[in-house]
Formats: C-alpha cells, sequence, structure tokens
C-alpha cells in the first residue's frame, strides 16, 4: 500500500476534498475561543504561519455507545437520519455506518463540531485498542491511570511516524464517504443544522456536556416526531443539574409531559425519547403514564431490561 494513502498530507486532502464535494460546510466568520482561526483540534494544522497541534486520545477516540445498537431496532423499517455532536476523530460515526450496513439500514451520519474528519480515511479501533496499537510509540504520553483506564494523549505528527505496517492497523482508506454531511462551527450558535427531522442525535462529552442548558434545548427542537437524543451531563454544571433534579421529581420540564426521559445516576448519560416513538409508547404503557422521567442506575441495563419486555 503507498505510504501516501496514511499520511498527516492525505489526511488534510481528504478534509479537503470533502468540503470541495459539497460535505462539510465551514460557519461564516468562524473564531474559536482562542481567538484564532482554527479548522482542527484533532489533527495539525499550519495557518497563517500559526502551527496547532493536534492528535488523537481517549477523549476524541471514543467507541458507539452500545446503547445505541439496542435501540437501532426501532428505526428498522425507515431510513434513519443521525447526528453526533463533537465527534472527534469520528470513530462512533464509522461503527454506526459499519453497524447499519450489517443490519441492512439506510443511514444518514450528520455531524456538528469545530473539528472536520477526513470521511475517506477512518480510525479502525477505538479506546484501548487504539491505546495498544500505539504503544510501541515512544511519544505516546500517559496523563493518568485510573480504574477506568488510561487517558492518554499522542500528536498526529508521532503517529504518521510510525512504520507504515502498523498504520495499516490504525487507519484504512474508504473510496466513500462515512459522513454524509459535516457542520464546523460552534453549536448551535453559529451552525447552520436543519432545523428538525433528526432520528437519533448523540453527544458523548461533546457541547451538550457543557454549561449551556440551551444547547440541549436546540438539539431536543431538532429530533423527529419519533426522534431519540442521547448525551452524557456533568454533575456539576447546569445540564446535569436538570437532569439530576428531573430524576428525583420524576419529570424533566425542557422536555414534552408526554417524552420518556431516563438519567442513568451511574454514568450520567440521559436519554430521550419522543412522544411518539416505539420506545416511549411503550413506557407509558408499562407505567401507566405515571411519570416521564425515569432514573436508572445503568442506562444500558434499563434499555435491555424494556426491550426484553416488548
Amino acid at each position: 500500500m503507498p505510504s501516501s494513502i496514511f499520511s498527516l498530507a492525505s489526511y488534510k486532502e481528504g478534509i479537503h476534498r470533502a468540503h470541495k464535494a459539497g460535505y462539510i460546510t465551514y460557519a461564516d466568520s468562524y473564531v474559536p475561543e482562542s481567538g484564532e482561526m482554527q479548522f482542527s483540534n484533532h489533527i495539525s494544522w499550519d495557518i497563517n504561519g500559526i502551527h496547532y497541534e493536534g492528535g488523537l486520545s481517549f477523549t476524541n477516540t471514543r467507541h458507539l455507545f452500545d446503547g445505541i445498537r439496542l435501540v437501532l431496532a426501532y428505526f428498522e423499517d425507515n431510513p434513519l437520519t443521525f447526528l453526533e455532536l463533537g465527534p472527534g476523530a469520528g470513530n462512533a460515526c464509522y461503527e454506526l455506518s459499519c453497524l447499519a450496513k450489517t443490519m441492512n439500514m439506510d443511514v444518514k451520519i450528520h455531524t456538528a463540531s469545530y473539528t472536520p474528519v477526513n470521511p475517506y480515511m477512518t480510525l479502525v479501533r477505538s479506546g484501548d485498542e487504539l491505546l495498544a496499537s500505539l504503544s510501541s510509540n515512544p511519544h505516546l504520553k500517559i496523563m493518568e491511570k485510573g480504574p477506568n483506564g488510561c487517558s492518554w494523549y499522542i500528536l498526529d505528527e508521532d503517529v504518521f511516524r510510525m512504520p507504515h505496517e502498523a498504520l495499516d492497523q490504525i487507519y484504512r482508506k474508504l473510496d466513500d464517504p462515512y459522513i454524509h454531511h459535516q457542520y464546523i462551527g460552534y453549536y448551535p450558535r453559529d451552525i447552520d443544522l436543519p432545523s428538525a427531522g433528526f432520528d437519533i442525535i448523540y453527544d458523548m462529552f461533546g457541547p451538550l456536556h457543557r454549561k449551556d442548558v440551551a444547547s440541549i434545548v436546540d438539539a431536543y427542537s431538532r429530533l423527529s416526531e419519533t426522534g431519540m437524543l442521547f448525551f452524557v451531563f456533568h454533575e456539576r454544571y447546569a445540564p446535569g443539574k436538570i437532569m439530576l433534579e428531573g430524576a428525583k421529581k420524576r419529570f424533566t420540564p425542557i422536555f414534552n409531559p408526554k417524552d420518556t426521559v431516563v438519567v442513568d445516576t451511574q454514568h450520567y448519560r440521559a436519554m430521550v425519547a419522543r412522544e411518539n416513538n416505539p420506545l416511549a409508547r411503550h413506557f407509558r404503557k408499562k407505567f401507566k403514564s405515571e411519570f416521564q422521567t425515569f432514573e436508572a442506575h445503568d442506562m444500558m441495563g434499563f434499555l435491555k431490561w424494556l426491550q426484553g419486555d416488548l
């Protein structure tokens, strides 16, 4: 395989190619909080003589939440429109693309972030598997070791210095893009996303994890009538406080009263199923519509339990 396929230059070329083909839309006058124009934070970029150091890390290579695999069954009969907020290096999107193919589902994947992804060149591993692949690289930085694994980081210049046979185990070249459209800018302030119609909106430590409750309300407003919203929250930020309070009161006021809201109080995950979603209808029937918000100590356990009762 030619070495040019797996290089920093070829990664950047894929982003420019996707932009030219209409798969990437940049927000007008997009200026990050740093005050400087920056096209990416997971790859390095030179702009106007300024070098931005990016790379791969445990935060931007997370795998697709297993709960998404379970709820896809609710959408099997119709085309699915999926939006990930803050896709990082694109792992979850690629896993969803592969999963949809095995299920023979028609899925269009969209992303919104300040990080463009090369949709023709994808990582083939995530999390611990990727860390193992990079373990022999002398530039790998382990920042923290804890019960949930390692916090790690490696600059992409150092990733691409690895032998080509090693890179072949990390990246894969694609003929067709696995992301239908990318919207680049700050969400929701200056990204021109479609106003509604997303069947699943997904955010794992992206903008909905932060302090702005309005971002959750905005994402919720973009769901289809049978849509589902998944996100991770922080217990000390305003969105997290609202979700945890809703779990106590069994009602979260920022959502429709007939929606089904599940709050995982152990892993700080939330799921919102719109009123007409099959999961929400089943939930209301099972609990006789006594409450809107359900506290679960484990989201996966709840989804398996509810699905097994169908």
